[in-house]
């Protein structure tokens, strides 16, 4: 699922920031800072999201930004938040599969330099690079 839904982040008294979402009501997220809360938030999305599935609701679908900005009924919403933005939810995780790749040996190494100095594994490297595409 790649849909994005109209996050609003509020700023919170202790510091902390929260987000909440239009059309996924009921789902909110927090965290230290905004970037933190959005994060937590695309988890909080996915999280629902999965229950609902697994209880045999439907998924909730999200409108536009521009219809979102302009229904009366998320106005206090809108003049009360930090930052109206998009989020999409994190993706759906399952088991890993044990696959087979080619890859040039001087390309490998290359990679696994990047992967180690990003602090992750080859698997994990290549898995979230990909994922900036998909």
């Amino acid at each position: 699922m790649s849909e994005q839904f109209v996050a609003f982040v509020h700023e919170g008294d202790a510091g902390n920031y929260g987000v909440s979402f239009a059309d996924a009501p009921g789902v909110v997220a927090v965290g230290d800072s905004v970037e933190g809360a959005l994060e937590a938030s695309r988890k909080a999305l996915r999280s629902n999201f999965n229950a609902m599935v697994d209880e045999g609701f439907d998924v909730p679908v999200a409108r536009p930004i521009e219809v979102v900005i302009n229904d009366p009924a998320y106005a206090e919403d809108r003049a009360d938040a930090l930052l109206v933005t998009v989020v999409s939810p994190a993706p759906k995780v399952g088991k890993s599969i044990r696959i087979n790749i080619s890859v040039d040996e001087f390309m490998l190494e290359r990679i696994d330099l990047a992967a180690e100095r990003s602090g992750l594994t080859r698997s994990k490297f290549l898995v979230e690079g990909a994922l900036k595409y998909a």
